[in-house]
C-alpha cells in the first residue's frame, strides 16, 4: 500500500513538472538576483555574468546616438547637401537667441562658437556645391529640422536667465545628437559623391566634440540650480 501511494505521487510531480515549460529547480542557498522581465516568447540568448548598469556606460561620443524622426527611403547627394545647410541653419538660429537672453558666460561663449562653427560648415558646403553645379533639394529631414527648429525657438524666446540658459543647452545636447545620428545614418552611408562624402567624415569629429562641449556646459549649468 505505502509503495504504490509512493508511486503515485511520484507520478503526479513528474505531470506537474512537465506540464510547466518554464519550471526550473530553484536552490534555496543561491544569493538573490535582480528580478528579470518575463518575456511573452522565451527565446534563449546569451546574458552577460556581470551586466552593466545603463548609467555606467560612457556617453562622451556616442554612435548614432538618436533616432532619425522618419524613415527616409530615398536620398541622394542633393538631399544630403539641404540636410546638411539644414542642421547648421538651425543651430546658427537658436546661437542667435542668447545674446540678449542668457545669463551665464559659458552659455554665451558657447554660442559664440555654435555660430562661427556653423557658418564655416555651412561655407564650405556651398562651396562645394557651387565646384560641383548642385543645388541643394528639401527632403522629409530637412523639411522636419526647419519644423523643429521653428517650434524650439517660439519656446526659448520667451525664456530669460536660468530658464533659458538651461532650456537652451538642454536642447544643444538633443540637437547635436540628431544632427551626429543623421551624418552616421544617413548622409554618410548614402553620400555618392567622393568630395561630399569626404566632407561629412570631416565635419563629424566637429559636431561630436560640440556635443561633448555641450554635456559639459549642460552639467555646470545644472550643478548651479
Amino acid at each position: 500500500m505505502f509503495r504504490r501511494r509512493a508511486m503515485l505521487s511520484l507520478c503526479a510531480v513528474a505531470a506537474l513538472a512537465a506540464g510547466c515549460r518554464l519550471f526550473k529547480p530553484v536552490n534555496p542557498n543561491a544569493p538573490k538576483q535582480q528580478p528579470v522581465e518575463r518575456m511573452p516568447a522565451p527565446e534563449p540568448a546569451p546574458v552577460a555574468a556581470n551586466p552593466t548598469p545603463v548609467e555606467a556606460t560612457p556617453r562622451a561620443v556616442p554612435q548614432s546616438a538618436a533616432p532619425i524622426p522618419r524613415t527616409i527611403t530615398s536620398l541622394n547627394d542633393a538631399n544630403i547637401a539641404a540636410m546638411v545647410l539644414a542642421s547648421n541653419n538651425t543651430d546658427i538660429s537658436y546661437a542667435r537667441l542668447v545674446p540678449s537672453r542668457a545669463e551665464r558666460a559659458d552659455i554665451k561663449e558657447f554660442a559664440r562658437r555654435m555660430l562661427t562653427d556653423h557658418t564655416g560648415v555651412n561655407g564650405m558646403v556651398t562651396s562645394l556645391l557651387s565646384k560641383l553645379d548642385l543645388a541643394p533639394e528639401d527632403n522629409e529631414a530637412s523639411l522636419d529640422m526647419r519644423d523643429e527648429s521653428a517650434t524650439n525657438r517660439d519656446l526659448m524666446r520667451d525664456l530669460t536667465g536660468y530658464a533659458f540658459d538651461s532650456t537652451y543647452i538642454e536642447n544643444e545636447v538633443k540637437y547635436h545628437r540628431k544632427f551626429l545620428a543623421a551624418i552616421d545614418q544617413l548622409m554618410v552611408p548614402r553620400a555618392r559623391n567622393s568630395e561630399l562624402h569626404a566632407l561629412l567624415k570631416n565635419v563629424r569629429p566637429a559636431v561630436a566634440a560640440h556635443l561633448a562641449h555641450a554635456e559639459q556646459v549642460r552639467a555646470n549649468v545644472l550643478s548651479k540650480k
